[in-house]
């Protein structure tokens, strides 16, 4: 039999109910915001680990290691073996370290550099520039300009400095961005031997083959 409070008391029951649902819906925004915080502080360390540590002022990389995605956003055949960084047509492409010239192929404005790095022959590969400064046999110090960087070869047309880094026997690609410390300036002094102190010892490095940011 119904009563003149029944429906104050199922009022009172829906918006009970009601609550609840506000409550749980809250919670699981809560945790949907929480996984997004997460993920995105993940992503920005990944960032931060891919900048280096040469912060004081460096290119813009256009490709990275490994991507099937080329500087025009096109997809690659293959995974990329080196790094293309950003350059306007004109910059010197400078070498990454001490070495000797090994090769030399006009056609796509490559240059192969041979170096003696972490106990084994190492050689690093410049290619797109329009103009090449150097020849076979030549020895170059570390930040020595070894052209100018444009769109020769399979740039897509986009100036930049595709970059290689070849060790091991038999030689193959690896990634040139872990063994990079610092950003060559020639305005100021580099130890002519491309060591660079490490936490224990001194070892090879390599440094960006492209000048570095315009300071303001």
């Amino acid at each position: 039999m119904r009563t003149d409070d029944t429906p104050d008391v199922v009022a009172i029951d829906w918006g009970k109910r009601r609550c609840a649902f506000s409550r749980e819906l809250w919670r699981r925004d809560s945790r949907f915001v929480g996984r997004q915080r997460v993920a995105f502080g993940v992503t920005l360390l990944c960032v931060v680990m891919l900048a280096g540590c040469a912060t004081e002022g460096t290119t813009r990389i256009l490709s990275y290691y490994g991507s099937m995605t080329g500087v025009t956003g096109g997809k690659r055949g293959a995974p990329h073996t080196g790094v293309d960084f950003d350059a306007v047509k004109g910059d010197p492409a400078i070498a990454a370290a001490d070495g000797v010239v090994a090769r030399v192929t006009e056609h796509n404005g490559c240059v192969t550099l041979e170096h003696w790095m972490s106990n084994t022959f190492s050689w690093t590969r410049y290619c797109h520039m329009d103009q090449i400064d150097v020849t076979p046999g030549q020895n170059v110090k570390r930040g020595d300009g070894l052209g100018k960087a444009g769109t020769a070869g399979r740039s897509m047309g986009v100036p930049h400095v595709h970059f290689e880094l070849w060790q091991g026997q038999p030689s193959r690609p690896v990634d040139p961005l872990p063994l990079i410390v610092g950003c060559f300036d020639p305005v100021e002094p580099v130890a002519s031997s491309a060591r660079e102190i490490t936490t224990e010892k001194l070892r090879r490095a390599l440094t960006y083959p492209v000048r570095c940011a315009r300071r303001k």
